[in-house]
């Protein structure tokens, strides 16, 4: 029993008393004369309880997250479901560019040598390539790399053991040979790697000349191709990382 002013007292399990919001309140009494009051979780959980609020912001977050992350136009989107995304909107752009109707060399090539090889006419195409400036250095880039390219096959199989029958000559014509190897492979990649930029730029832009450009160069008989953007993105990006290495392996 606790005392009170008028003389009355609380018994130590008394009865809840119910308040106007429905909650009910138990008093309880210690040995020491304190007194505790709880209240029951049906008012702490109430539609006015700050706890309530707290609970469901705490399951409104998780659901976000989860449509961010499945979102393929949010900023949590994987790369690969952008790059997807961008490859589906350049499609639609691709099938309305009809294909290039152009006979290249190697389309009027097969057709000498379907039926039987006509050595006059290949005498006339291999003229005509040959007179281009641009094709005769790549025929003088194409020989220097077989006779660099021979000679260190020899030495490393030791086919010039007798001719070269000390090691560090054969060690040094491995060096020499290796080097010239790496300067052709260097220029080859310096010539190349502003068509590679430039094909970069016509993918980025993908306009219907760009198409045709691009279709002449990475596609077959410049014909269409299912999903061409993604696979011609694919090779030119391949094609610089191969320049970039080259430059990278020519760095002492």
């Amino acid at each position: 029993m606790i005392p009170t002013r008028n003389g009355g007292g609380l018994q130590d399990d008394s009865e809840g008393s119910f308040t106007s919001n429905g909650t009910t309140d138990v008093f309880k009494a210690n040995a020491d004369g304190t007194l505790h009051i709880s209240t029951s979780r049906k008012g702490l959980l109430g539609d006015g309880s700050p706890h309530r609020e707290n609970y469901k912001k705490l399951t409104f977050l998780p659901k976000k997250f989860k449509l961010m992350q499945f979102n393929p136009c949010g900023s949590l989107g994987s790369p690969s479901s952008k790059f997807r995304q961008i490859a589906e909107e350049r499609e639609g752009g691709s099938r309305s560019v009809p294909s290039s109707t152009i006979l290249g060399f190697r389309k009027r090539f097969n057709g000498i040598v379907v039926q039987k090889i006509d050595w006059v006419s290949i005498r006339k195409i291999c003229g005509q390539w040959i007179k281009n400036p641009l094709n005769m250095a790549l025929l003088l880039w194409i020989s220097c790399v077989a006779v660099s390219g021979g000679i260190l096959f020899l030495v490393l199989t030791g086919m010039l053991n007798s001719v070269l029958p000390k090691k560090s000559q054969r060690n040094a014509w491995f060096e020499v040979n290796n080097q010239i190897l790496n300067a052709l492979f260097t220029l080859m990649c310096l010539y190349q790697h502003p068509k590679r930029f430039y094909h970069l730029v016509l993918l980025c832009r993908w306009k219907p000349k760009d198409i045709t450009t691009l279709r002449e160069v990475y596609c077959k008989n410049g014909t269409y191709k299912p999903r061409e953007w993604a696979h011609m993105m694919v090779v030119v990006v391949l094609l610089h990382v191969n320049c970039f290495a080259q430059y990278a392996l020519c760095v002492p």
